[in-house]
């Protein structure tokens, strides 16, 4: 009984240092990517749900089956109703593809020609985007 809760325990400890790697990495790669660009308060990249409001400054006005004119807003707000009973499904899907527009924009931007195998991975693999972001964010940056 003692070695199961040993493993478990040693995989919640690397699951959370996992997160908080990714986390750091995400956070630092929006932030430069938004300081390229000009992007005012770019270190909002660091707090949960105004990183998604830089990710939309980074985007800027796009279309994805209709025309999403201030995805800054928009993103944030659908991840955020996700919570509401009844329409919070309705939310998470709606901000979950939104999500991903904005990702592909991001990555399209600055890596056109692998831009769809990024998003795939991305949506396959979740702990792709932070790296990428990262990546993407690094070189923006001239480090």
């Amino acid at each position: 009984m003692e070695n199961i809760f040993a493993l478990i325990g040693s995989m919640f400890i690397f699951f959370v240092i996992g997160g908080l790697v990714l986390y750091v990495l995400s956070s630092l790669g929006l932030m430069k990517i938004a300081q390229s660009k000009g992007i005012e308060n770019s270190w909002l990249a660091w707090i949960p749900f105004a990183n998604l409001y830089i990710m939309g400054k980074i985007v800027g006005p796009f279309k994805l089956i209709i025309d999403i004119s201030k995805p800054e807003v928009v993103l944030p707000i659908l991840v955020l109703c996700s919570v509401i009973p009844l329409i919070g499904f309705l939310c998470s899907i709606a901000g979950m593809i939104l999500y991903y527009g904005v990702l592909y924009n991001i990555y399209s931007q600055y890596k056109q020609k692998s831009a769809q195998t990024m998003l795939i991975l991305s949506i396959l693999l979740f702990f792709m985007s932070p790296i990428y972001l990262f990546n993407i964010g690094q070189e923006v940056s001239g480090n």
